[in-house]
């Protein structure tokens, strides 16, 4: 658990977080309802070269125009827009939101943007937030600060802060702010995260960050994680925190068999009393259990925003391939069950049509063509879902890959009926290596099957996480495990036989994407499973007896 403080005790809640404001006054308001073309009455911009800040006939930031803009220019250095005076005689604290969308340009230069507060006229600031302006957008949403008001202040100013060159930056939108007093008691959940695909038997951790938005200090509160359906997972006694104030827990949880497949988890503060309970509660994080069998392999050594890898969403439809070096992979002979991505979608994509398959090879890059996909191993082919945000997203591979220890290419073709034209998935760039080649069209859908008519090559390729199963059972033969159960045959169409010395109390048959595929509790020492209704690929079995549980791996062949 780890604590952090800031002068001004400010921190950031997202739109879905915002309180219920019942008990709250609203003491300042700006809608931006003025000519286009002009700065806001009452406004100043403080710098020796002032950008483009004005107001625009758009709604870009989320509410009706017009709204508050800045476009690229060739300004550069330190620049505030400066709001005017605010009258806060008799306060203690105070939260400013606002709506704001910031679409940014491919090219990084250090720049560093942030919002600023002061209650000297100008003289001196401090920040409230501020952050690198990076290649990444600041997606559509309402966001919100809490600050407290030194002892004897009668007015505050914010800013806009803008540091370094203005044409690092495509627009950013801005819109109804508000600032409004506090309730006395309210703690909320300003951030949820953590792993997406647990296994079970492994300790994960779930970070939470909890801020104190009421004025009272508190100590009695509990932070928990949640599994959908309201089973608690874990709980932790909170630590005094006060007004604007933000700490972090840390909470475990260790997935057990029967949780295996997908599910949701989430994190609530609870404290008596809260005058504000409608944010006491993070968002559902998506989770998807895996076997206790399956493990990650993390590829990817720096952060570096691509628009066109693995999938292209400006255009309709895209094809690329991505090679990944043996050496980065390291493990021969397991199956990969699935692969994770991270990207930042400024909306939600839904029903994505995508297709994978994979391959090995001994070339270390795609300079000179594309690699023949009809010789590939399709891996998936369905629809996938992207949410809105930075996030990690995962694809269940609906046949597992057997992977031999060469140079691994990964397909990825995309269809979908609207384009996006801003989405950054995370890449790793490596110097002329030629390690991804790519292609782009509205026309028509690629085949999956065949090599585009046309290409080109990249020096990026996607940061990844492999899952893949670490069983070392030799599922040539007949398995015989330390339980004395036999397993046969195997590989299987029809029907596996299960013999054991004890009696079977209870049979769990996975897939490789941790997913209960079938449940017996025959109380038997032998039966016939049927496997006919399976589709083929690698399944696993957990067979407990007396003895304990023994888990082995088959296939299924059609």
């Amino acid at each position: 658990m780890k604590k952090l403080f800031t002068p001004l005790l400010t921190l950031l809640i997202t739109g879905f977080l915002l309180v219920n404001v019942s008990a709250q006054t609203v003491i300042y308001t700006e809608e931006f309802d003025y000519n286009a073309g002009t700065i806001p009455p009452g406004w100043v911009i403080d710098a020796e070269q002032p950008p483009s800040w004005s107001v625009n006939v758009s709604q870009m930031a989320g509410g009706t125009a017009p709204e508050l803009y800045l476009g690229y220019s060739m300004a550069a250095g330190l620049s505030r827009l400066v709001s005017p005076e605010i009258d806060v005689t008799g306060q203690t604290g105070l939260k400013i939101s606002y709506l704001q969308y910031l679409i940014n340009y491919e090219m990084d230069f250090g720049e560093i943007i942030g919002m600023d507060v002061s209650f000297d006229g100008g003289t001196s600031w401090q920040a409230l937030w501020e952050q690198p302006l990076s290649t990444l957008n600041i997606p559509q949403g309402e966001y919100s600060y809490y600050f407290a008001v030194p002892s004897g202040a009668s007015s505050v100013q914010y800013a806009f802060r803008y540091d370094g060159n203005c044409y690092a930056i495509n627009l950013w939108c801005i819109d109804n702010i508000t600032i409004e007093t506090v309730v006395n008691n309210d703690l909320l959940v300003a951030s949820f995260e953590g792993n997406i695909t647990p296994s079970v038997g492994k300790n994960e951790i779930y970070t939470v960050e909890i801020i104190n938005g009421g004025l009272t200090s508190q100590s009695d509160y509990t932070v928990s994680l949640y599994k959908e359906g309201g089973e608690e997972l874990a709980s932790i006694q909170g630590e005094t925190i006060d007004f604007a104030e933000k700490v972090t827990y840390d909470l475990s949880w260790i997935p057990e068999e029967d949780e295996t497949g997908n599910t949701a988890v989430y994190a609530i503060v609870q404290l008596n009393g809260d005058e504000a309970v409608d944010n006491d509660q993070s968002e559902l994080l998506p989770v998807t259990v895996q076997t206790e069998d399956i493990e990650p392999i993390e590829i990817g050594e720096n952060f570096t925003p691509a628009k066109f890898l693995p999938f292209n969403f400006f255009q309709l439809y895209s094809q690329t391939q991505t090679l990944y070096l043996a050496d980065e992979i390291n493990v021969d002979g397991e199956a990969i069950t699935g692969i994770k991505y991270t990207a930042l979608f400024d909306e939600d994509e839904e029903g994505v049509e995508v297709h994978m398959m994979l391959s090995e090879t001994d070339q270390n890059n795609l300079t000179d063509d594309w690699l023949d996909p009809s010789e590939f191993t399709e891996v998936f082919n369905g629809t996938v879902n992207f949410k809105k945000g930075l996030k990690e997203f995962y694809i269940p591979f609906d046949n597992a890959y057997t992977y031999n220890g060469g140079n691994l290419i990964i397909q990825a073709v995309k269809s979908y009926t609207v384009p996006q034209l801003f989405t950054s998935f995370i890449c790793t760039y490596d110097s002329t290596s030629q390690r991804s080649r790519a292609a782009e069209r509205d026309d028509q859908p690629f085949d999956p099957l065949s090599i585009p008519p046309w290409g080109y090559c990249v020096d990026l390729y996607p940061n990844i996480t492999l899952l893949y199963s670490n069983s070392t059972v030799n599922t040539s033969e007949i398995q015989q495990s330390t339980h004395n159960v036999t397993i046969y045959p195997n590989p299987a169409s029809d029907f596996v036989k299960l013999q054991s010395d004890e009696t079977i109390v209870e049979i769990k048959l996975f897939n490789l994407m941790g997913q209960l595929v079938k449940h017996q509790m025959p109380g038997t020492n032998e039966l016939d499973l049927s496997v006919t209704e399976l589709k083929s690929g690698a399944y696993i079995v957990h067979v407990q007896t007396a003895k304990g549980l023994t888990t082995q791996k088959i296939h299924v062949i059609k």
